[in-house]
C-alpha cells in the first residue's frame, strides 16, 4: 500500500518532496537495506504475547509485542524524517557555511534510510502506513510549516544558515519528543531501539547546531 504523508511545503519544493517521499525512488535506501530491519524484527520482536503460540497479529496490536504508542511513533516520525531530508537537501544547495552543508548531508544520510525502516516496521505489523490511519488525517505539530519552508527558500547566505540551524534545532527537538513518548508508552523492542538511537543522534546534533550558532 503506498504511503501518503500530508504536510504543506511551497510549490517550489514539491518536486524535491515528491522525490523524498518515493520509497523506491533513485537515491533512497536500496530494498535490501530497508528490508533488513523488518527481517531483524521478525527474529527479535515477539510475534505474540507469551503462551500465545503463533497467533496472527491483530491490527489493534494488543498481542503482537507492539502497541498503539509504537504505531503512532512510526507513523509520526516517518513524515518528520522525510521533511528533514527535504530541508537537509535544501541546505546542501543553499548554505554558505561548509560545516552547515556537512551537517545537512549527515542528517539526510541518516534519516532517509531510517524512514524506510520505520515504514518497513509498520508493514511488518500489518499496519496502514498513512499517518492517522485510513483517513490520512493527522495533526503534525512537530512538522515545519509551509511558512517556515518559504522563509528558508527566500533566505540566502549567512541568513539562510542561521535560519536553517534554528529551524532544525526545533525540528530535532520534535523528533526527540516523539521518541521519548515511545520510550514512555511503547512496548516493541525494535521501535524502542530506533527511539533510543534517534534520541542519541539528534540530541548530539542539536548540540552541534547550537555550537555553529555560537550558543
Amino acid at each position: 500500500m503506498p504511503h501518503r504523508f500530508r504536510f504543506a511545503v511551497p510549490s517550489t519544493l514539491v518536486p524535491v518532496l515528491a522525490f523524498a517521499l518515493g520509497c523506491g525512488a533513485p537515491g533512497t535506501t536500496a530494498p535490501a537495506e530497508s528490508a533488513s530491519p523488518a527481517a531483524t524484527a521478525s527474529a527479535s520482536a515477539p510475534s505474540a504475547t507469551p503462551g500465545a503460540g503463533n497467533a496472527t497479529r491483530s491490527t489493534d496490536a494488543d498481542s503482537a509485542g507492539h502497541n498503539r504508542a509504537d504505531i503512532e511513533f512510526a507513523r509520526d516520525l516517518a513524515p518528520h524524517h522525510e521533511q528533514a531530508v527535504v530541508a537537509a537537501e535544501l541546505a546542501q544547495e543553499r548554505a554558505s557555511d561548509p560545516a552547515v552543508r556537512d551537517l545537512a548531508r549527515r542528517i539526510a544520510e541518516a534519516q532517509e534510510p531510517e524512514t524506510n525502516q520505520l515504514l518497513a516496521m509498520l508493514r511488518m505489523w500489518g499496519e496502514d502506513v498513512t499517518p492517522g490511519g485510513d483517513s490520512g488525517e493527522h495533526e503534525h505539530s512537530h512538522l515545519m510549516t509551509e511558512e517556515t519552508f518559504q522563509q528558508l527558500h527566500d533566505a540566502a547566505d549567512a541568513e539562510f544558515d542561521t535560519l536553517w540551524l534554528r529551524t532544525m534545532i526545533e525540528h530535532h527537538r520534535g523528533a526527540v519528543e516523539l521518541a521519548e513518548a515511545q520510550l514512555d508508552n511503547g512496548s516493541d523492542t525494535l521501535a524502542t531501539m530506533y527511539a533510543e538511537k534517534i534520541i542519541d543522534r539528534q540530541t548530539r546534533q542539536i548540540t552541534e547546531m547550537r555550537e555553529l550558532l555560537g550558543e
